[in-house]
């Protein structure tokens, strides 16, 4: 029988398949001894908090009953004095309204009454025959909280109580001055007052027209006999601290009214209080009649009601009626605990008339801080903020745009610019290297016939030296003057051929004296054909320069052409050229330097060429820089460059309108000098 042989991966699967079985064997147990675990877990906490609760119910003493919450407030009576229509009330009741709506239990149910004093023509010493009507209505009702909004009706309610309402609780809206003492308030009373002064009205109007002389008060005593007397004391007694004028306007009919304040002078503050019925009968509402009242006088009127604002005053340090109102609704509402809450007072606020501000031209600097401006129209940016601030975003990115392309436009007209003088510099340093090459093709060429002359010479000098004839010591001269001139022609073309080759930089002990020789032999014939002097002076015991002599007859040579232009340049009347008086001109002259300085020696050239101008003088050591119409721009960039190959210095001394300085500055060799 032939036995099969399992595979590797066979194997290899099976012990998988095994092991997979056995972890999911375990983690079923897992399971399962976790859900047993919680289970107990649950059922222990149970248990305990069961036998805790047992204990600590049998360890406490029973509770005892708390005393109940006293009953909400179920209805409240409003008295007024004058009739419920005038703005003061009305906003007052709009403030109490909002104050009860806070509260969280039912809203009470509110019953208005007034007295209407004014317009009855009811005196207020006899307030029970004004109101006989009030208490037969609600004689068989009971309130839970009574409201008097005013000195008189307070007087009435606490009078009238035990007819009217026997239990009911009195919460008075009290003005400044009226409240009773605290020591003589009646069970179950409270109020909210005001700690409104004149004094603060009056102060305000001294700060916003300093120049104000007088001060009038506008009033009647009628309605409140005891705030009117106490007003008209108190702003007495303000305008004589001080150094005021007083002006009472009080309890005058309406027509002489206007008549007198048509007379105030501008340089007046007016104070209004009230006023309530003229000189025959009619009765008007206080903040109603203010307006035309303010368009009888020229002085700023200051009001002390926020009703008074809006009305043409100015403003004033006002009770605030509205916020009077919310908090005498917070306080019904918290009178029903026992003892009744004590009374409340509201601070005043400046309230302000933004365009009677704008008519008076007051300015800001004088309104205190914290007041309230109303009728400020908006301005611009209030009115369209999202507007401007899109509008100024955009007009920010155009112009970060157009900055962006300006600035790259301009940077490309500079690269094409300088793309355009490097072609320039790349055209003229190809005609420079042509034109050497010329040079050189054009010395090696020269060197031949130059050489065939002085061999030709050497023959002919041979032939003349055993003639004896006449003219034979005169021709000798002649062929030696030639042969000398050969000669020189020869060093000459040595020195471009030299100067054009490359040649490794070598140091080597130079003969300043010499090295100008050299270079006169160059460029001397020249000079004197142009009627240029060069002078040299050398001190005596020149040491020797550490350079390459070639390259310093190369530096020496650009300055003398330098200085010969800068000459011819004068005598054509450039400018710069130098003229003496008479319309002469300067002879040409350059001066060559030579002396010690310490351990260098100075080698100076000086023209009166006429210097070169000052707005050119930065860039003269540039590359391609020049003044001629034909000059190339490379003289003193070369020079400067040879100058710092020897580690010497050069220096420029420019006298315009008379000549340029050059210095340059050589080591002195030294045995220690490398090449």
């Amino acid at each position: 029988m032939m036995t099969t042989v399992p595979r590797i991966e066979d194997v290899i699967a099976a012990l998988t398949r095994r092991r997979a079985r056995e972890r999911a064997v375990g983690s079923i147990a897992a399971a399962f001894v976790a859900i047993a675990v919680a289970t107990i877990a649950v059922v222990t906490i149970a248990v305990v908090t069961i036998a805790v609760a047992t204990i600590a119910s049998a360890a406490d003493p029973p509770v005892e009953k708390l005393p109940a919450e006293p009953g909400p407030i179920l209805r409240v009576l409003v008295i007024d004095q004058e009739g419920p229509t005038r703005p003061a009330f009305v906003q007052f009741m709009e403030g109490f309204r909002a104050g009860v709506a806070e509260g969280k239990a039912a809203l009470p149910e509110v019953f208005i009454e007034n007295l209407d004093l004014v317009r009855l023509d009811r005196g207020v010493d006899d307030p029970d025959r004004a109101a006989a009507w009030l208490l037969e209505k609600y004689s068989d009702w009971e309130f839970d909280v009574i409201v008097p909004t005013s000195a008189v009706a307070r007087d009435f309610v606490l009078a009238s109580r035990e007819r009217l309402s026997p239990k009911a609780r009195v919460v008075a809206f009290e003005r400044p001055g009226d409240a009773l003492a605290d020591d003589a308030l009646p069970p179950d009373y409270s109020y909210v007052t005001s700690d409104l002064t004149l004094e603060d009205t009056v102060a305000l109007a001294c700060r916003l027209f300093p120049a104000s002389k007088r001060i009038a008060l506008v009033g009647q005593s009628e309605i409140h006999p005891g705030v009117m007397a106490r007003f008209d004391a108190t702003v007495g007694r303000i305008a004589n601290e001080r150094g005021l004028e007083y002006v009472a306007l009080v309890d005058l009919g309406l027509v002489e009214l206007r008549r007198r304040l048509r007379e105030l002078p501008a340089d007046s503050a007016v104070v209004y209080f009230g006023y309530w019925k003229d000189e025959e009968g009619r009765s008007y509402f206080p903040s109603e009649i203010l307006q035309s009242l303010c368009e009888e006088t020229k002085a700023p009127v200051f009001g002390m009601l926020d009703s008074h604002v809006g009305q043409g005053t100015v403003g004033g340090a006002c009770s605030d009626l509205r916020a009077m109102g919310a908090a005498m609704g917070r306080l019904i509402l918290a009178s029903r605990e026992r003892p009744i809450p004590p009374p409340v007072t509201v601070s005043p606020v400046v309230i302000l008339d933004d365009r009677v501000l704008e008519r008076f031209r007051v300015p800001a600097s004088r309104i205190p801080e914290g007041s309230k401006v109303l009728f400020r129209e908006p301005r611009l940016w209030d009115r369209y903020r999202p507007q401007l601030m899109a509008g100024g975003a955009v007009l920010a990115f155009q112009s970060l745009l157009i900055i962006a392309l300006v600035t790259q436009s301009r940077r490309r007209r500079r690269a094409e610019q300088i793309v355009a003088e490097q072609r320039d510099q790349i055209a003229h340093a190809g005609r420079i290297s042509t034109l050497g090459q010329l040079a050189a093709s054009l010395a090696h060429e020269l060197g031949q016939p130059l050489g065939a002359i002085l061999n030709n010479l050497e023959a002919a000098e041979i032939l003349l030296r055993d003639d004896d004839s006449a003219n034979a010591a005169e021709l000798r001269a002649i062929v030696r003057d030639i042969a000398a001139d050969d000669e020189r022609a020869g060093a000459v073309l040595d020195r471009i051929r030299a100067m054009i080759r490359k040649q490794r930089f070598t140091v080597v002990p130079v003969e300043v004296p010499v090295l100008i020789r050299g270079v006169l032999t160059l460029v001397g014939p020249r000079l004197a054909a142009d009627g240029i002097g060069v002078t040299v002076a050398c001190d005596p015991a020149l040491p020797r320069v550490a350079g390459d002599e070639i390259l310093l007859q190369q530096a020496l040579l650009n300055l003398l052409g330098n200085s010969a232009d800068a000459i011819r340049a004068s005598r054509a009347g450039a400018p710069g050229g130098g003229e003496a008086a008479g319309g002469i001109r300067d002879p040409g002259t350059i001066l060559i330097r030579a002396q010690r300085d310490g351990e260098i020696v100075v080698l100076t050239v000086i023209d009166n060429g006429g210097g070169i101008e000052d707005g050119i003088m930065d860039s003269v050591l540039e590359a391609f820089a020049t003044t001629k119409d034909e000059g190339l721009g490379m003289g003193l960039p070369i020079v400067r460059s040879i100058v710092e190959r020897h580690e010497g210095r050069l220096r420029l001394d420019n006298a315009p309108g008379r000549g340029l300085t050059v210095s340059i500055g050589v080591p002195v060799w030294k045995e220690s000098s490398i090449a």
